[in-house]
């Protein structure tokens, strides 16, 4: 099948969506809100072609996976890595000690796109904490409103609420009212000091939010209101960033976890961080800005790479 074949779906739905043309403006509405009403109306009506469409794009590339493979072996050629699944569960984990808190309080300060972002971003960070040589036990907080309508409704199939070592709470008492705050970090881009180890008995909390940098000091403010030590990850100390440091929560999540297999912060962020925004080919190292679709303003930023996991 040509590659023009398998876009045929897109193309068809994308010329769909812009075929239906801004109906006229109800009264008492200005043409900026409604045009905002209008492109939800829209989406809602061809959701379900949104998904036909995905499901087709997932079949096809796992049929052309397949045959890559059987070409493989009928050869007697090694497969290449990149045709290498990792599995979805690694049974030789082990407990990193550390917990990590999740703060989804934000959900007011989103869009709907956003919103989404988040959610992927969620699944994403699970799928890692349960396919990592160390997990962590993670809790989402403030798990409400439209971010928990998302899973209940988009992400249900995921089986989200017998996720193992990560737990959704609907409120955020465990960031609001600890146990012990001394044992307590809120990562955030916005303090002056680094995170220098991960501590085993320790807490972290990580901003859940996607805002693109609209809300600076938020999580910081929200953290000496509370007591709450802040703290960053030590990127500066080992890339030059160049541009907006954003960070997904799949990343903070990757970097922590992985920083447990050689407790060397380098070689996480190495491993980690995408090649394509590194660049190699200086000394120093430097992260490119992008604008990727799951970038996400969290409180410890860097750079954001999307991965289209399954959970």
């Amino acid at each position: 099948m040509s590659g023009t074949d398998e876009n045929d779906g897109d193309v068809a739905l994308q010329k769909k969506m812009e075929s239906d043309k801004l109906p006229p403006i109800p009264e008492g509405m200005s043409k900026s809100q409604w045009k905002k009403k209008w492109k939800k109306i829209r989406f809602e009506n061809n959701k379900e072609k949104h998904a036909e469409v995905r499901r087709e794009k997932r079949k096809r590339a796992r049929e052309t996976r397949r045959t890559l493979l059987e070409s493989y072996k009928e050869r007697g050629e090694p497969i290449p890595q990149e045709l290498v699944r990792e599995p979805r569960v690694n049974v030789n984990q082990k407990d990193s000690g550390i917990k990590l808190l999740i703060d989804c309080a934000f959900d007011d300060l989103m869009n709907d796109k956003e919103i989404v972002s988040l959610s992927n971003q969620l699944t994403r960070a699970y799928a890692s904490n349960k396919r990592s040589n160390h997990f962590a036990d993670v809790k989402v907080t403030s798990f409400n409103k439209r971010l928990q309508e998302r899973f209940s409704v988009g992400l249900k199939d995921t089986n989200y609420e017998n996720w193992k070592n990560f737990v959704f709470l609907d409120n955020e008492e465990l960031i609001t009212e600890p146990t012990d705050k001394l044992k307590m970090v809120y990562l955030t881009a916005d303090t002056d000091e680094n995170l220098q180890t991960l501590e085993p008995g320790m807490t972290y909390i990580v901003g859940g939010i996607v805002d693109k940098n609209r809300h600076k000091l938020l999580c910081y403010n929200k953290a000496k209101e509370l007591g709450i030590a802040t703290k960053r990850l030590p990127l500066d100390e080992f890339i030059k960033i160049d541009g907006r440091r954003v960070l997904t929560t799949t990343h903070v999540v990757d970097i922590m976890l992985k920083y447990f297999d050689t407790h060397d912060w380098r070689k996480a962020f190495e491993t980690v961080l995408p090649p394509r925004k590194i660049d190699i080919a200086k000394m120093d190292m430097t992260v490119v800005d992008s604008d990727d679709e799951d970038e996400e303003e969290v409180s410890n930023n860097a750079e954001s790479k999307k991965s289209d996991d399954n959970i």
